[in-house]
This record gives structure tokens, C-alpha cells and sequence, in this order.
């Protein structure tokens, strides 16, 4: 069946489906039923409709029209894989461009009804939606079923990867002990039970793993705890004889499809649950309405998650150390072979993505590696395909982003490398990005500071000449969990939440030029406590880097830097010196000892 007829027949099919249920529209997203940033391929439902492969998007079906909502990252993409006689493009961040719920009161008359699956939206999300079209007149229906699940008749089947634990080695607490904090924090709340449908938290509380999701070492699961028990329901024929030996003494494993009922039956019997209603879907909270009214606040594994143990802070500072020695093979690498010709931005991503996987103890890519020649490091997220990428010359700013997951940490990092001489203005807004990396790395900060009130400090360089970037200065990193966590931020965006010690963030300030360059400087930073001379006003906070990467020296403009940033960078590349030169042999530690040379 050619393209156009098959695409053309799904969505006949589904609107037939629409009909018989009475919906004007049907919304598809691109999340799953655990609102992670990855889903597996039976989850991607969106392009089993209309053939976008994009990671990120929204498609809206009426009864006679398709409509699909990305950002600037699938713009191009979207463009081409589309069928345009089927699907509207709706590119997100252009003036003009309405939000689908927006859209949608301007073309449903009063009276219509919108249909969506309430397991791929989360519980803020779907209110929202429903308080804005309920606003037009217009009525949010929750399906039981998932229309285009009905229809995918050879939708791939649910991962069958292994479970298995993380050696206690890499934790430092126990899932016992893990269990008690939760409980303990149940019971201040006054709570009888928590629901746990992010990944990550299932995985981090009960010290396990698993391949389920790209870019995430975790499995498909909900997790029920109670005061006496605790549920896990998953696969278990897929957890290691070692995963069910490490839980089974404090939880009992069940099947993946008796969450809802079971939920149902707990909330009936009058138990009163904790739900996180940006990371529950909106199908929880609707079996908690036969129940009490549940506390709708931050799961508290979020937050101690968040906060790394010891021995987890011991393992990110480590796996950097080694992730480093495939950056410096890479950045080597990339500088000897481009005049040589060949080399494309994919073949780039893929040289430094084997060079890491021989480091020990590496597992998987954290995200898949960007490196984006010249104008397409203006594309924030961009990523080279082999069909798009372009040969890598002798001049000009290439930006590469890559990090991995390790047994004991996971690392996200970006350098901007010059593949030849550099320009005045490039040195200029690479310093300027510099600048302000340096001032978020070497600001104090009273405890109980938040990210949102140190994002200034990053951007005060670029804004001082007007310039800026349209992206948060920082996210936080899961230790060998996912590499975009929360709650901490680094951002105009973040909610407050105060920065702890033990708290691991990028620093990633940026500049972009739509149709020329793109600049970006990303460590990972490790939150400390600050000795303080006087110490009159409680705790003083600040950041460690735990990225070990040189930075571009004939980027650096020494007559744009103070004294002490000047200090800062030669403190810095003597640290790096120090910590990889022992791992670094011939011309690889020749390398390595010329790009970390003092400036002056």
C-alpha cells in the first residue's frame, strides 16, 4: 500500500471510530501513560497515523481535518514526512500559530465534544483542557479505550527486557530504608498510600533497572505503597532471580494490567492517597474520585531523589572523570580528521558515542548525541540523521551535546569546538557565553535559593550587549536515571524548589544565529556547602563542576575577562590536567596538555 492510501486509511478508520463515540476530535500526544520524555515504540502512536518519527508533538483529528503541533526541533522534519494532503503542519513558537485548545474553540462550535485516552495526559493537563474548552462551550470526553490502540493491529509488542538490580555499591540506601523515608513522609501527610507512575522514581526506590525506554534505564511500572505494603505491578517474569530476591521480602509483584483495578479497590475501601498531579496521568485521579480526596503535592521521591546519597555523588563525580577521556579522544579526533575530509556531523556522533563505550562501566547513550555544523548549531535540539547531515570543514563552530549513563552516574555535556580559525565575533559571543558560565559556577548563595533566582547570572553577559537565549540555564541530572530531572531547575521557568547540597545541575547558557552559529557551554555542577568567614546568616551554598572537558582556547577573548575569570579557567583546565593525565597516553595526552595551557 503506497504512503498516501495507507496514512489515508488510518484516518478514515479512526474517525469511524470517532463517529460511533460521538467526537468532533480526537487529541493524540506524544506521551505515554508515565509522562516520560521517552516512550518505547508501542507508545508512538502519533507516528503509527501520520509517519512523523519526531519525539515531541501533538495531532489533533476532526472529522475532517489532521493537524499536527511540534516544536522548532521537527519543524524541517515534520515538513517532510508529512503527506500534506492529509496533515497541517502547525509550527509551534511561530507568531500566529494558535495552541491546539486554541484552535480547537475557534473552529467547534458549542456543544461538540473532544475525545482523549486520560492515561497519556497528565492530571494538571487534561483539567486544563478541560476548564479551557469547557470555557467555549466545548465538552473534554475521557475514552475508556485508546482509539488508535484499537486500531494498530500489529502495534510492537511490550519490552521484554530484563529487570535487574543496582548493586548497593552505587545506591548507598537500601530499598528498605528508601520505604521508610517514603512512609515516614505518608505519614506527616497524612496520607494511607502513594501512587509512583514516573519511572525514574519506581526504579530509584527500589534500586533497579531495566531497558524499556530509550535514553532511560528504567521499566514499564506502577508502584503502590502502602503504610504495611507495597505493590509492584510490572512484568515479573522479566525481574532477575537477584531483582526478585532484593524485593520480594518487601513488596509484592503483579501483574502490569491489575494497577487500575487494584487502585480502584484500595481507593473504595476509603484509603486516602498521594498523587503527583504533573507526573500522575489523569486515568488515576479518576479512580481516586471513588475514593477520599487524594493530596495532590511533589511526590516526596522526587525530591529525596533529587538530593544524591554519598555514594551517588561519589559515582557522578567519577563517571565525568571518565566520560572526559572520550571527550578528549573525540575533540582530538575531530580536529585531525576534518581537514581530511569525510566527516560528517553523523559520523562525528557516532565516533564519540563508540570512544565512550569502551569506558568502564558505561551502559547506554543518556540522549541521543547532537553535533551541529555552522547554522545548524542554531537549532537547539537539532539531530543529524545520515539522509541530512552535512561534511564537517575546516572552519567554522561545530556545537556537540552527548552524555551517557554509567552503573554509577550519568553525564550531559556541551562544547562548541572551532574546526579552524576563528572570527572576532565568534570569540566575542563565545566569551560572553563563557563569562556568564563562569559567573553561575562561582556565585555564592544563601540556602534556600532557587534556581530561578540564580538564572540571571548566566544571561547578565549576553544581556549587557543584547543578546540572550531562549532555553532554561540548567536542568537536573538523575544518577544513571534520566538526564532532564526535576524538580530543580536552573531557569525563569523553575517553581522555586530551593537548592540542596548533594543536588547535581547543567549550566548550559547558550547563543544562537538563526542561519549562522551556535554556542553552548554545558557542565553538570554538583551542589556543595560553602566554608564562609563570617557565617552570620546560616548556610552559604554553591557549585562544583564534575564536567572534566577542556574549553576552546582560541575561543576565548582574554581582553572580555576579569582577572578572576581568567583564574577560574586556568583553575579549571589544571584540574582537568590533573585528573585525566594519568588515563591518557601519546597523542591523545599531547592533546590534552596543549588545550588546557594557562591563558593569560
Amino acid at each position: 500500500m503506497r504512503k498516501t492510501s495507507l496514512f489515508a486509511k488510518r484516518l478514515q478508520d479512526l474517525r469511524g471510530l470517532m463517529a460511533q463515540r460521538d467526537l468532533e476530535a480526537y487529541i493524540i500526544p506524544s506521551q505515554d501513560e508515565h509522562q516520560g520524555e521517552f516512550v518505547p515504540e508501542r507508545a508512538k502512536r502519533i507516528q503509527w497515523v501520520s509517519g512523523f518519527t519526531g519525539s515531541s508533538g501533538t495531532l489533533l483529528v476532526t472529522s475532517s481535518q489532521a493537524l499536527l503541533w511540534t516544536d522548532g526541533r521537527y519543524h524541517l522534519q515534520a515538513q517532510e514526512e508529512l503527506d500534506r494532503d492529509l496533515f497541517t503542519l502547525m509550527r509551534m513558537g511561530l507568531s500566529g500559530v494558535p495552541e491546539p485548545q486554541e484552535w480547537l474553540l475557534q473552529n467547534l462550535p458549542p456543544g461538540k465534544k473532544v475525545g482523549i485516552d486520560p492515561r497519556l495526559f497528565s492530571a494538571d493537563e487534561a483539567r486544563r483542557l478541560k476548564r479551557e474548552l469547557s470555557d467555549g462551550g466545548v465538552e473534554l470526553v475521557s475514552l475508556e479505550d485508546n482509539l488508535v490502540d484499537l486500531l494498530w493491529q500489529d502495534r510492537p509488542p511490550a519490552p521484554s527486557e530484563l529487570i535487574w538490580p543496582l548493586a548497593s555499591q552505587y545506591c548507598g540506601s537500601s530499598v528498605e530504608e528508601k520505604l521508610a523515608m517514603v512512609r515516614g513522609e505518608m505519614a506527616r501527610k497524612r496520607v494511607q498510600g502513594l501512587v509512583v507512575s514516573r519511572l525514574d522514581e519506581i526504579a530509584w526506590v527500589l534500586n533497579l533497572r531495566g531497558k524499556d525506554v530509550p535514553y532511560s534505564p528504567v521499566f514499564l511500572s506502577y508502584l503502590i505503597i502502602l503504610q504495611q505494603d507495597a505493590f509492584l505491578f510490572t512484568d515479573g517474569g522479566r525481574l532477575t532471580r537477584e531483582a526478585r530476591d532484593a524485593i520480594e521480602p518487601v513488596l509484592e509483584i503483579r501483574p502490569y494490567g491489575d494497577f487500575e483495578p487494584h487502585l480502584r479497590k484500595l481507593a473504595k475501601a476509603g484509603l486516602r492517597f498521594w498523587v503527583d498531579p504533573q507526573g500522575a496521568n489523569q486515568r488515576i485521579l479518576e479512580l481516586l474520585e471513588e475514593g477520599p480526596r487524594p493530596l495532590e503535592s511533589l511526590s516526596p521521591i522526587a525530591r529525596a531523589k533529587a538530593v544524591k546519597s554519598p555514594a551517588e555523588r561519589r559515582g557522578m563525580r567519577d563517571c565525568h572523570i571518565r566520560d572526559a577521556l572520550a571527550w578528549v579522544r573525540f575533540m582530538r579526533w575531530i580536529k585531525e580528521e576534518v581537514p581530511r575530509g569525510g566527516i560528517t556531523e553523523k559520523i562525528a556522533a557516532e565516533r564519540l558515542d563508540t570512544l565512550r563505550e569502551g569506558l568502564p562501566g558505561y551502559i547506554a547513550p543518556s540522549f541521543e548525541t547532537i553535533v551541529a555544523y555552522g547554522p545548524n548549531g542554531a537549532i537547539v535540539h537539532y539531530r543529524p540523521s545520515h539522509e541530512r547531515a552535512i561534511e564537517l570543514r575546516p572552519h567554522g563552530l561545530v556545537l556537540v551535546d552527548s552524555g551517557g549513563h554509567f552503573l554509577d552516574g550519568t553525564t550531559d555535556a556541551t562544547r562548541t569546538i572551532a574546526l579552524g580559525p576563528v572570527t572576532d565575533d565568534q570569540r566575542e559571543k563565545y566569551t560572553r557565553v563563557l563569562k556568564g558560565h563562569i559567573a553561575l559556577s562561582t556565585t555564592p548563595f544563601p540556602k534556600g535559593t532557587s534556581g530561578r533566582q540564580l538564572d540571571s547570572l548566566a544571561r547578565r553577559p549576553l544581556w549587557e550587549v543584547g543578546m540572550d537565549y531562549m532555553h532554561g540555564t540548567g536542568h537536573g541530572v538523575g544518577c544513571f536515571l534520566n538526564v532532564h530531572e526535576g524538580p530543580q531547575s536552573i531557569s525563569p521557568k523553575d517553581k522555586g524548589v530551593p537548592l540542596e547540597p548533594g543536588m547535581f545541575l547543567t549550566n548550559e547558557p547558550g547563543y544562537y544565529e538563526e542561519g549562522s552559529l551556535g554556542i553552548r557551554i554545558e557542565n553538570v555542577m554538583e551542589v556543595i556547602e560553602l566554608p564562609m568567614e563570617h557565617g552570620t546568616h546560616g548556610p552559604f551554598l554553591g557549585f562544583r563542576p564534575v564536567t572534566m572537558i577542556p574549553l576552546e582556547r582560541s575561543l576565548i577573548s582574554v581582553e572580555l575577562l576579569r582577572e578572576e575569570e581568567i583564574s577560574w579557567i586556568n583553575s579549571y583546565h589544571r584540574t582537568i590536567r590533573d585528573l585525566l593525565s594519568p588515563n591518557l597516553e601519546g597523542e591523545d595526552l599531547a592533546w590534552l596538555q596543549e588545550a588546557t595551557m594557562p591563558i593569560e
